[in-house]
């Protein structure tokens, strides 16, 4: 029992310690603009195809099951 109620408060002082001295709206800003950074210098994504993402998810709602894929057939199991 004194194990796990010294194991249980080292833990909460562990956990605890970092986040306070770690979380500074500082790194937190220079976080964002690192992100915006990269964002920036990705390349635009080419797209061969003139259909937008709407239009292929209506065209594959409206496609209906594929050929064939009802035609499963189950044997009954035979008597031991």
């Amino acid at each position: 029992m004194k194990t796990q109620l010294h194991l249980a408060f080292l833990l909460l002082v562990t956990a605890s310690g970092p986040l306070t001295a770690a979380d500074t709206n500082d790194k937190l800003d220079q976080a964002k603009k690192v992100v915006e950074r990269i964002i920036e210098a990705q390349p635009p994504r080419v797209t061969e195809s003139t259909r937008t993402p709407e239009q292929a998810i209506k065209e594959y709602k409206e496609s209906g099951a594929a050929p064939g894929s009802r035609s499963l057939k189950i044997n009954p199991v035979p008597p031991p």
